[in-house]
C-alpha cells in the first residue's frame, strides 16, 4: 500500500469519533468481521488507527478504498461538508472548450480599439496645446 494511501486512511479514521467507529467500518465492509473482531476499540485512538492501518496496509488498499471511507464518513456528516456537485456535459472522447477563442478575439478587439481611440485623442489634445503654446 502507498504511504499516501495510508496517510489518507489514517486522517480519515481520526476524524471518525469512537462512538461511531464500528458502523463506518462495517459500512465501509473493507475489512472482514474477523479482522475487526482482532482489533480493541477500546485502546487509544491513535494506537487503534495503527492497527486499523495496518490491517489496510495486509489487504493492500487503494486510493479507492480510500476514498470509499472518507465518502462513507462524509455522508454520516454532511452537515460538516460542503460539497461540490459538477455533471460532465461532454462525452469522454470528446474535446472540452475550457476558452471561447472567438469572445476573447472580439473583446480583447474592443478593449484595443477604445484604447487607441484614448491614446489618439490624448496625443490630439497635446498637438493642440502645444500648437497653442507656439502661436503664443
Amino acid at each position: 500500500m502507498d504511504e499516501t494511501v495510508a496517510e489518507f486512511i489514517r486522517r480519515t479514521i481520526l476524524k471518525i469519533p469512537m462512538n461511531e467507529m464500528m458502523t463506518i467500518l462495517k459500512a465501509w465492509d473493507f475489512l472482514s468481521e474477523n479482522q475487526l473482531q482482532t482489533i480493541n476499540f477500546r485502546q487509544r485512538k491513535e494506537c487503534l488507527v495503527q492497527d486499523l492501518v495496518g490491517l489496510c496496509e495486509e489487504k493492500s488498499a487503494s486510493v479507492n478504498d480510500a476514498a470509499l471511507l472518507d465518502i462513507i464518513y462524509t455522508q454520516v456528516h454532511r452537515h460538516q461538508k460542503v460539497w461540490d456537485v459538477f455533471q460532465m456535459s461532454k462525452e469522454p472522447d470528446e474535446d472540452v472548450d475550457l476558452f471561447d477563442m472567438e469572445q476573447f478575439k472580439r473583446s480583447f478587439k474592443k478593449i484595443l480599439q477604445r484604447a487607441l481611440k484614448n491614446a489618439l485623442t490624448v496625443a490630439s489634445k497635446h498637438h493642440q496645446i502645444v500648437k497653442m503654446d507656439l502661436r503664443s
